[in-house]
C-alpha cells in the first residue's frame, strides 16, 4: 500500500511502483492512474499535522539525498495557522518533477504556482518532508474575493468511497466556495469537537 502521508487514508496505485514506502513514482513521461480514498472534511482535518493559509513564493526541483527520487519543493509564506505549530513559512514537497534531464511524473500529485493564495492541509512524512494531505484533496486555492476552490479534475486520479466501495468518484471538496474565514471557522469547530471527544490532534 503506497504511503500517502498519513495512516488515516489509503492509497492504491495501478501499475505504479511502490518505492521505499514514501512515494509512488516511475521515471517515465506519465505514471499510470492513481486510486485514492475519498476523504471527508473530518478525515482531512483529523489526519493533517498542519493546516495553513498563505501564498506560494518559491518553487524548485531536486533529487533527494539518495538520488532515488525527484521532488518538487514549494515555499509558502504563511498568513494564518489553523492547526499545528505557528510558523512564518512552510516548505512542502511533492514527488515528481524534472531534474538533470529526467522527468518523474506521478498521477494525482498536487502542483502549485508561485503567487497562488492557498489553504493547505499538510502531513509530515517519515522522511521529514511535508506533503499535501490526501494528495490533491488537501489543496484549496483562494481567489481575489477570498473564496476557496478545490481541484476537481486532477489528471490520472479516481477516488473510492471506502464505506460503499464506489469508485470513479470526484473528491468531496467540502470547503469549495467558502470564504477563507468560513473555512477557518469550520476547521476550528472541528478541532474543538475532537478535543472534547478526547481524540488526539
Amino acid at each position: 500500500m503506497p504511503y500517502s502521508g498519513s495512516m488515516h487514508h489509503r492509497v492504491i496505485n495501478r501499475r505504479v511502483f511502490l518505492l521505499a514506502g514514501l512515494c509512488v513514482a516511475v521515471l517515465a513521461p506519465v505514471a499510470q492512474a492513481t486510486t485514492l480514498q475519498r476523504l471527508t472534511f473530518e478525515e482531512l482535518t483529523d489526519s493533517s499535522d498542519m493546516i495553513v493559509t498563505g501564498k506560494v513564493t518559491k518553487t524548485w526541483t531536486a533529487w533527494d539525498a539518495s538520488r532515488h527520487y525527484i521532488w518538487t519543493h514549494y515555499e509558502v509564506e504563511v498568513a494564518a495557522t489553523q492547526k499545528g505549530a505557528r510558523t512564518t513559512t512552510v516548505q512542502l514537497s511533492e514527488p515528481g518533477g524534472t531534474a538533470e534531464g529526467l522527468t518523474m511524473a506521478i498521477a494525482g500529485t498536487s502542483k502549485y504556482g508561485v503567487g497562488e493564495e492557498v489553504m493547505l492541509f499538510l502531513n509530515k512524512m517519515p522522511n521529514g518532508l511535508i506533503r499535501t494531505t490526501g494528495w490533491g484533496q488537501g489543496k484549496y486555492t483562494i481567489d481575489a474575493q477570498g473564496r476557496l476552490h478545490a481541484d476537481m479534475a486532477p489528471r490520472g486520479v479516481e477516488y473510492v468511497d471506502v464505506k460503499t466501495g464506489a469508485t470513479g468518484l470526484q473528491p468531496l471538496a467540502t470547503l469549495d466556495g467558502l470564504t477563507r474565514q468560513e473555512a477557518g471557522l469550520r476547521v476550528a469547530a472541528r478541532l474543538r469537537a475532537t478535543q472534547r471527544s478526547g481524540k488526539v490532534q
